[in-house]
């Protein structure tokens, strides 16, 4: 009895493909697209209603972020990297921009604990987060193949902010915090949450990080559709190719035998001139021959030399008798 496969997990292909051959030419590519059957439209046994329902139920509750919570190793490398920084700047006489600490004050601090909290939650569902930057504000999370960025600021800031001075006065940590899913670099921005006078961030974790996963499970269903149109259009273009070069050819076929009617027309009128040019010299020599008057020998010997010599011309002239065309 087979045993069903088990379901797809979020984010993640349903297809699996063996034996691409990389050194394929474009004629072959071309061939293997034209006969190969055209694949259905994606289908989804789960509207993402249901998906979401059963991400929920996956996901359960997040807990607010505290600072006794243990740390994400992306998280605590963040810290590890800022203690670093700070242990240069005690220790330089004249302390530069690059050895400030990212993370002291309240906003940032807050900022690194509502990450480390989605990071766990997401890891514990199966997704895996990531941080590209120093900063923590290149983040996101890759769930199956998709790759789902979001990005943690304060409200009204453009750009990250700059490193405080040593014994700079630290703010309240009252900013006001906006996390968004996506990010205006990739083109793409999605659901957003901010803080307001009736919740924080920290109210909504269990909807961002059920969000961040749906959203690898939407990318992806996007990314099916699309490549599935890609391929529409893809086959279409190579069709309409290929009968342009299929018209092409055929008019430079019908343009060949054109010409070559034309030079077989051109061709026989020729030889019908050549026709009546050696006729016309052997009726000039017949004529020549009974209007000549009585001569000596020797005249009409030369005559009979002069005949032969236009008689055979005559023959070489004649496409018949020359067997250029035939009887």
């Amino acid at each position: 009895m087979k045993r069903p496969l088990p379901p797809r997990g979020l984010g993640m292909s349903d297809s699996v493909s063996i034996g691409d051959d990389p050194y394929e030419t474009h004629e072959q590519r071309v061939s293997r697209i034209l006969t190969e059957p055209i694949p259905p439209p994606p289908t989804f046994p789960e509207e993402l209603a249901q998906v979401t329902e059963r991400v929920r139920k996956l996901v359960g509750k997040v807990a607010r972020p505290h600072r006794s919570h243990r740390l994400h190793p992306l998280v605590a490398r963040l810290l590890d990297e800022d203690q670093r920084r700070r242990q240069e700047r005690e220790k330089a006489s004249f302390p530069l921009l690059s050895h400030a600490p990212l993370f002291d004050t309240p906003a940032d601090q807050r900022r690194l604990r509502l990450i480390n909290a989605i990071f766990l939650a997401v890891q514990r569902s199966g997704a895996t987060p990531w941080v590209r930057d120093r900063e923590g504000r290149d983040i996101g999370v890759e769930v199956g193949h998709q790759k789902v960025p979001f990005t943690v600021a304060q409200i009204g800031q453009r750009r990250p902010p700059t490193p405080p001075n040593p014994g700079a006065t630290r703010k309240s940590g009252r900013e006001r915090l906006r996390l968004a899913i996506g990010s205006r670099e990739s083109g793409s921005v999605g659901k957003s949450w901010e803080d307001s006078t009736d919740s924080r961030l920290e109210d909504r974790l269990t909807d961002i990080v059920v969000e961040l996963l749906v959203s690898g499970e939407a990318n992806y269903r996007a990314g099916a559709i699309a490549g599935h149109e890609w391929g529409l259009r893809l086959r279409a273009q190579i069709e309409a190719g290929e009968r342009r070069k299929k018209e092409e050819q055929e008019r430079r076929e019908r343009e060949h035998l054109e010409k070559l009617e034309k030079e077989r027309v051109e061709h026989l009128l020729k030889e019908a001139e050549n026709w009546r040019r050696a006729a016309d010299l052997r009726a000039f020599v017949e004529i020549v021959r009974k209007e000549s008057p009585p001569s000596p020998a020797d005249a009409k010997e030369k005559l009979e030399q002069w005949a032969t010599w236009v008689l055979a011309l005559a023959d070489r002239i004649d496409p018949i008798r020359s067997g250029r065309i035939p009887n």
